[in-house]
């Protein structure tokens, strides 16, 4: 769907003009980070609890055409993301690129059928996490010829996750446990750039995504109790990754 549609955007653009990649005034639509070719992950989770400190790292890598394992919050450095680009000046580009992935539900089943017994059943929901992000950025175009660019951008982003879930025990209390995690960091995306058609580009490149700061923050609600708590995050990503889109002559 997201190829179908810059292709006919990138058609209607060449219909007005054919104007070189990287002029002033042009305006880039891309869909980022489309094919997660490789990632690697690492993340932290640091909490002071009195005198002690504890510190959880989780790290994994994925490869397109194998199974691997991430961190779960890698997720917000890999999901696909619509992109803006305007050419300032020739060459220069100011923009941004935004996220947004809606997380869905899920459950986890528990039987257990004791011998002579009464069987017992519990279910869990598994909550999907709701990803926002924003990512504003600066990038150079160099063009290599007429049809291949080097584009580094690099820019601050900042991400929200956001995870809900309820559970009801056997006599009857329901109880609320929410989870939000900010994550502020430096991202570097170094792409190289083809442009096969007039108006048309893919790209494809490495990305960091370097942590400046961060928070894990938990709530447990059972009745009228209330636990809240907040910890230091820190995620560090790197990897390829290869998209596309289309610019007009404005």
């Amino acid at each position: 769907m997201a190829l179908t549609t810059l292709l006919l955007a990138a058609w209607s653009a060449r219909a007005e003009s054919d104007g070189r990649f990287g002029e002033r005034g042009q305006l880039v639509v891309a869909a980022d980070r489309l094919v997660p070719v490789v990632g690697y992950t690492t993340q932290s989770i640091t909490s002071v609890q009195g005198d002690t400190t504890t510190k959880v790292t989780e790290s994994g890598a994925s490869l397109a055409f194998f199974v691997g394992r991430e961190p779960s919050l890698g997720a917000i450095h890999t999901v696909p993301r619509v992109a803006a680009d305007y050419f300032v000046f020739p060459h220069l580009t100011l923009g941004g690129a935004f996220v947004v992935a809606l997380g869905v539900d899920g459950t986890r089943t528990e039987e257990r059928r004791p011998s002579g017994g009464q069987a017992t059943t519990r279910e869990n929901v598994r909550p999907g996490a709701t990803i926002l992000g924003f990512a504003p950025r600066v990038g150079y175009v160099l063009r290599l010829s007429d049809q291949l660019a080097f584009w580094p951008r690099a820019g601050l982003a900042f991400y929200s996750v956001h995870r809900e879930r309820e559970q009801t025990n056997n006599v009857g209390v329901t109880s609320a446990a929410t989870e939000t995690d900010t994550i502020f960091a430096l991202d570097l995306d170094p792409q190289l750039v083809w442009t096969p058609l007039p108006h048309v580009l893919l790209h494809a490149g490495p990305v960091a995504n370097l942590p400046l700061t961060g928070s894990h923050e938990t709530a447990f609600v059972q009745g009228a109790d209330r636990q809240e708590r907040s910890d230091a995050l820190s995620i560090f990503h790197l990897g390829i990754s290869a998209g596309l889109g289309v610019w007009f002559d404005l």
